[in-house]
């Protein structure tokens, strides 16, 4: 019998979970066993007056108060412990209330962790069961994304795998190891080589290509990167995605009228087809958001990391140096230096050989299969 799949996340804390959710329920929607496969916001569901309030703290928090995030952070135990009872308690009755009874699920799979214990609580209320899942959308796990109502975890690799198992205690069989899900069209895109998608792109098939991106929101410094850049003595082709960061356009938009010291630019505002853009790059310089990491690891264009973002992304950072599958910038100086040294063809490739062991682009597939498996 097809199943209802019932995918919950978050847009207001970056848009990574969401594209994570819409990447599943693409490929859930193309399997027989698939009857319906619907991505809901959580808060925006249960609360809209608390989502709007926790995305005004969160944004205040990255734009004022970056170090004071990073210790709310790194407090995971405490507030793991705060959402699991109390506000998970509330919101599952928002939650099973205003969605659960109607959707009737056979399988709830969060993509981000803020309604996680909600629905491990409103799993336990509603007269028909499903199965919880979890897909944590970093190279991390913390506190937040462990209850036992959890059915299965899909994470991005073995690292965190032993970390379910030793910190947590998680049952080794309800741990899978997929890698994070990227859109399919991250997979197709494999096929087209870096030269090809230049070409298609309207750039310079033989020119090294620098993308410049700050996720959606346009953070991570861009201005600076842009600025030193274009001190750069050897022409570069330069393309700067500012995502929804009208302001960031702009500034940039007035910079590049007025000179551009003989580099190719390139500006884009939102780009809903980033893996064109990641295909034909032979560095990205971005901040460590997981699904950013992901898609660029996927399609084996080489990471320069800049600003990343307190949290999550600070994890991500640690994880991709260690694993040595990025490389850390502390200032836009350093970035000018990195891209000089891989303009040499041996060492961007050696560099880029480090990406075959973490790159999964075919981890929204196994996750979907998996998924499809868990309800028989």
């Amino acid at each position: 019998m097809a199943k209802r799949f019932l995918l919950v996340t978050e847009e207001w804390a970056g848009s990574g979970h969401r594209m994570a959710a819409e990447a599943l329920q693409e490929v859930l929607l193309e399997k027989e066993g698939a009857r319906s496969a619907r991505v809901v916001g959580g808060l925006k569901t249960a609360s809209p007056g608390l989502r709007v309030l926790s995305h005004f703290f969160y944004r205040s928090m990255l734009r004022y108060g970056q170090p004071v995030w990073q210790r709310i952070y790194e407090q995971e135990e405490m507030l793991g412990s705060a959402l699991t009872k109390a506000l998970g308690w509330w919101l599952s009755a928002r939650l099973t209330n205003q969605l659960l009874l109607e959707e009737k699920p056979d399988v709830v799979i969060a993509t981000h962790a803020y309604c996680l214990s909600a629905l491990a609580e409103a799993k336990r209320r509603v007269p028909k069961p499903f199965q919880l899942v979890c897909v944590p959308t970093d190279f991390h796990i913390n506190r937040f994304w462990i209850h036992p109502e959890i059915d299965a975890y899909m994470v991005a690799h073995e690292q965190i795998a032993q970390i379910l198992i030793d910190r947590y205690g998680i049952s080794p069989e309800k741990i899978h190891v997929y890698g994070i899900p990227v859109r399919p069209a991250f997979t197709t895109a494999l096929h087209t080589d870096k030269a090809a998608w230049k070409k298609q792109l309207g750039l310079v098939p033989d020119q090294f290509t620098v993308l410049i991106g700050g996720g959606e929101g346009g953070y991570g410094g861009v201005g600076q990167v842009v600025r030193e850049l274009m001190l750069e003595e050897q022409p570069l082709q330069i393309v700067v995605v500012t995502g929804k960061n009208a302001s960031l356009y702009k500034r940039l938009e007035n910079l590049l009228s007025t000179k551009s010291n003989g580099h190719r630019f390139l500006l884009k505002g939102f780009e809903p087809q980033m893996w064109q853009w990641i295909g034909a790059a032979d560095a990205y310089i971005t901040k460590p958001g997981g699904i950013t990491c992901a898609e660029s690891l996927a399609l084996k264009t080489p990471l320069i990391l800049f600003h990343p973002l307190p949290g999550q992304e600070k994890h991500n950072c640690s994880f991709l140096l260690k694993q040595q599958a990025a490389i850390l910038a502390e200032t836009p100086v350093e970035i000018k230096e990195i891209i000089r040294s891989w303009r040499q063809p041996e060492k961007r490739d050696a560099f880029a050989g480090n990406l075959d062991k973490l790159g999964r682009p075919d981890a929204v597939y196994q996750i979907a299969h998996t998924l499809l498996q868990l309800t028989d």
